[in-house]
This record gives structure tokens, C-alpha cells and sequence, in this order.
């Protein structure tokens, strides 16, 4: 489906039933994006012992030094960093890792205590 088949689609859904529904998911992100094939979620796996949670974060590209990690609360872990590609883009041949910000909250399965976080 292409972009102006979508949006004659969303013209005649708005005519036949009045309402802000597509409208507003529009105004969050654009037709593009739902076709696009990089997604900004992070991969993470977790893992857990009598005594400690692991997560384990997929995130190649991200420095240390530009990496945050922090509790929100006790249970939600919140991890910003910018993943950068090691080649430049015009080297690029075929590309299926997301490059860019990522900004993610992962829920944690038990309290967490902010002072043993470690990356």
C-alpha cells in the first residue's frame, strides 16, 4: 500500500465515522514510519538468581561514556544512549541495525536497589 492509497483511505474512514482516532496516530508518527523496517527498541533479554536481576542489552555502537542508565523507580529501568555505526553511511551496503537515540524504559521483574546498578 502506498502512502496516497493510505491517505485516501484515511479520508473516507474520517467521512463514514467522525473521529480523531487516525488523526491523532498521525500526528505521533507518520505514514512512513509504519512501513519503515528499523525499529528504535532495544533488544534485551532477562535473567534472574536467588540474590540478582541480569539484562542483558543488545546495543552495538553505544560508548560507555554515552551511555545512561538509572532507576525511574524500583521496578523500571530507564537506558538513553545514541547508537553510532562504526562505518560511514555512504559505505553502507545493505543496513538492518537501527542507528540513532534510543530511549527505552524496560520493566524490571522485582524491586531493584539503585546503588548496585552496574553496566
Amino acid at each position: 500500500m502506498d502512502i496516497e492509497k493510505m491517505r485516501k483511505w484515511l479520508e473516507i474512514t474520517n467521512e463514514h465515522k467522525p473521529s480523531d482516532f487516525w488523526t491523532n496516530v498521525l500526528k505521533r508518527k507518520s505514514p512512513e514510519d509504519f512501513f519503515s523496517l528499523q525499529k528504535n527498541t532495544l533488544t534485551y533479554d532477562i535473567y534472574q538468581d536467588e540474590q540478582h536481576t541480569f539484562v542483558i542489552v543488545e546495543m552495538p555502537g553505544v560508548y560507555e561514556e554515552e551511555l545512561t542508565l538509572r532507576l525511574l523507580s524500583r521496578t523500571r529501568l530507564h537506558i538513553r544512549g545514541n547508537i553510532t555505526p562504526l562505518f560511514p553511511k555512504n559505505m553502507g551496503v545493505c543496513q538492518n541495525r537501527y542507528y540513532g537515540e534510543i530511549d527505552e524504559t524496560i520493566e524490571l521483574p522485582e524491586p531493584a536497589e539503585p546503588r548496585l546498578l552496574q553496566a
